[in-house]
């Protein structure tokens, strides 16, 4: 049985390699095949990332809100939903923590008393949003994809209503709002060539909780068990609807303050006006890390150096940023499908099985 366990979770991690494995080809393969120049695309794709200090610090930085993204979902996925909710959160939460952040900067708080207040509003306005789409999963049995899929146009549309509306600089010639006073943006640290946001400390301090908490207490273990089989759940006494929405809200809290923490963190004004697709990316985090959060800064980086790559290919060459989604449903189809590489790990739990039990049957002799 423990031979078995550790061959299922050797070749999870093979099965999860050798996908970004075949994604990356595949993405080398359409380069070299669209470029006119194949090597030296390729060669800004590969190296490119690491070719200055302003881009490794573009990579940690892009890394930041997929992690507290991959958190999130982590905790969603957990107890078996996908709950796509994140996207419109990571939005929505920005939206509001700037127009708060703009009338509380006049207040003269000390800057860390601003940044705490504004990055928990973020999270509680996450969680605040996350919560309809739970409760109407788990008391009306509403499909939880279709309901944050509408959900997310929701709030996309409620954030441009409040951008147009309640906060726009008519001094500026683009639509956005009115400058965040200074003492609320979050700072930088290291170099004016490597600049890397404070919000990294967030995301690791984060991280340590995320794991502790899936992992160490009594609720991670019901999270746990309600995400494996919510029938046994319901048979050990436990609450799974109960569960499963405190799981969508501490996502919903996560998605929210990743938000925050990239408004306060890389802008000056608040001007999306259409989401920024950190939800899908943090699903992709999770689904990567195979839902467990010790894993999600690994996965957020990988995602991150791909990212800062098609972006160095765009700014050089005639490549469009959109062939990285080429490589994102790869990764994501080849994870996701349960028979890819199957057949290999069964073989290989039968001949460890067949040694066992040879091995049993020499020491009875």
């Amino acid at each position: 049985m423990k031979e078995a366990r550790k061959i299922e979770a050797a070749f999870e991690i093979i099965r999860i390699v050798a996908s970004l494995a075949i994604a990356y080809v595949v993405a080398l393969l359409v380069l070299y095949f669209v470029s006119d120049e194949p090597v030296k695309v390729i060669q800004q794709f590969v190296l490119g990332p690491f070719s200055s200090p302003r881009r490794i610090g573009s990579i940690l930085n892009l890394a930041i809100p997929f992690t507290m993204c991959g958190l999130g979902m982590c905790f969603v996925y957990s107890v078996g939903k996908l709950n796509m909710l994140g996207d419109g959160i990571f939005m929505f939460s920005g939206c509001i923590v700037t127009f708060l952040g703009i009338r509380l900067g006049t207040l003269g708080l000390p800057s860390p008393v601003l940044w705490v207040i504004l990055l928990l509003i973020g999270g509680l306005v996450g969680a605040a949003c996350m919560y309809l789409p739970a409760w109407l999963d788990v008391k009306l049995g509403a499909s939880v994809i279709v309901v944050s899929i509408m959900a997310n146009t929701i709030l996309s549309e409620l954030s441009q209503y409040i951008l147009q509306f309640q906060m726009r600089d008519p001094s500026t010639s683009y639509l956005a709002s009115y400058p965040l006073d200074p003492s609320v943006s979050m700072p930088k640290f290291f170099t004016s060539s490597l600049k890397i946001q404070s919000g990294i400390l967030v995301a690791i301090a984060f991280l340590i909780l995320s794991v502790v908490l899936l992992h160490k207490t009594t609720l991670g273990y019901k999270m746990r068990m309600v995400g494996a089989n919510a029938k046994m759940a319901r048979a050990a006494g436990m609450s799974v609807a109960s569960t499963i929405i405190i799981a969508q809200l501490l996502g919903g809290f996560l998605a929210g303050m990743g938000g925050a923490m990239e408004i306060l963190s890389n802008y000056t004004r608040f001007q999306w006006t259409d989401t920024t697709g950190h939800g899908f990316d943090g699903l992709m985090v999770a689904v990567l890390a195979k839902k467990d959060p010790k894993y999600v800064p690994l996965t957020a980086l990988l995602l991150a150096y791909i990212r800062i790559g098609s972006d160095v290919v765009n700014s050089s060459s005639s490549i469009p940023n959109e062939f990285v989604s080429v490589i994102q449903c790869i990764i994501i189809l080849l994870v996701a499908a349960e028979m890819f590489l199957t057949k290999q790990r069964n073989k290989l739990i039968c001949k460890a099985a067949e040694a066992n039990l040879k091995q049993e049957a020499q020491s009875a002799a």
